[in-house]
């Protein structure tokens, strides 16, 4: 995947354009099948409203560039997510520990019960992901409780401890 130079793009937008690609600050997307591999090249428009998806022709196929809104990237992800979610069901949950994952610190979210296990349903925007639900079921419910009320507790008591002197 080149990262050079396409069609369409003056010296300054090639300069200034959101490239996601091969190296570490880029996002490399390999799509494999058979003896076929075929590589994603996405690139973020300069004000942050659209991604050029390009996807390069295999042999006498010619390359095809599709330009994505937020909403069409939102609605890639969720299918990409249903997609893996399904690849998945036949394998085990991995564990968290020792896990990356993108946290969020800025974020809308909600709780309600969910009527089919009886739990309750954490339901939140991701910058990254969407709108993202997770159903606890009772017992995990109430170890989250406990968890936040022991959290809140350390907080207090570090929070109280600031203060004073030895």
């Amino acid at each position: 995947m080149g990262l050079g130079w396409r069609p369409g793009l003056n010296p300054a937008q090639k300069k200034n354009r959101k490239r996601f690609g091969q190296n570490s600050d880029k996002v490399k997307s390999i799509i494999k099948g058979g003896l076929m591999s075929s590589k994603i090249d996405l690139t973020l428009s300069e004000d942050n409203t659209t991604v050029q998806m390009t996807l390069p022709g295999q042999g006498d196929e010619p390359t095809v560039e599709v330009p994505l809104s937020l909403d069409e990237v939102t609605s890639l992800i969720t299918v990409l997510g249903r997609l893996r979610q399904t690849m998945m069901a036949d394998h085990e949950i991995p564990p968290i520990e020792g896990a990356t994952f993108t946290p969020v610190t800025r974020t809308r979210w909600a709780l309600q019960p969910e009527a089919r296990t009886d739990g309750s349903l954490l339901a939140f925007q991701h910058p990254a992901y969407g709108p993202v639900g997770l159903v606890l079921a009772p017992q995990d419910a109430d170890r989250l409780g406990k968890a936040l009320q022991l959290h809140e507790q350390m907080r207090r008591d570090q929070k109280a401890s600031r203060g004073k002197l030895n």
